[in-house]
């Protein structure tokens, strides 16, 4: 994976963190937020990108940890042959063997990252915003219960989403290994 790949997709995971801290934050010390933003200087940005990108880290390593035993699962659901290594062995040959399929599967797992970080970063959004909302009450009922069934929206559709392409990970796992054992078998005209 280009390291500039996974930096974007750290930094993506990092501003929904960022996000939620600040509305944590807000709620703590009952800051009003105002829908005039203040301008952010080049330096400040950096920063703040740097902040992201750590929070990324920590709320992808969170996400994986939850995730694992799920897409453990999966994996012996659809892997468990015995002409199979294991899924991490299965990956690195299919990176080794192939650039194109390699590209493919490294594209795969940056979307299942996204989504199984979106599935925290939407709970503690939803969670730090009812705090935040409740300590300033910024936002009518209707408004804030309208903004909480988003945010529980956003957690269970980014649940779905992490599931699915685990299941789409696995099983192209499987089809790229079958395809370069037919194609290293099959002698060259």
């Amino acid at each position: 994976m280009a390291t500039t790949q996974l930096f974007v997709e750290l930094l993506i995971i990092g501003i929904g963190a960022a996000i939620w801290l600040a509305l944590l934050l807000g709620a703590i010390f009952g800051y009003r937020m105002e829908m005039d933003f203040p301008t952010i200087g080049a330096p400040a940005m950096v920063a703040l990108a740097g902040v992201a990108y750590v929070l990324g880290i920590l709320v992808d390593r969170l996400a994986y940890k939850t995730f694992r035993r799920i897409e453990r699962r999966l994996s012996r659901s659809i892997l468990d042959r015995e002409d199979f290594p294991a899924p991490q062995i299965l990956e690195r040959q299919i990176l080794a063997s192939s650039e194109i399929l390699g590209a493919q599967i490294q594209y795969n797992r940056s979307r299942l990252r996204i989504c199984r970080a979106w599935v925290f970063n939407g709970a503690f959004i939803t969670i730090a915003f009812i705090a935040w909302n409740l300590r300033v009450q910024a936002l009518d009922v209707w408004q804030s219960i309208a903004l909480s069934v988003l945010g529980v929206l956003l957690c269970i559709s980014s649940a779905w989403a992490a599931r699915t392409l685990a299941k789409d990970h696995y099983n192209n796992l499987k089809e790229s290994y079958e395809y370069l054992k037919i194609k290293q078998s099959t002698p060259s005209p």
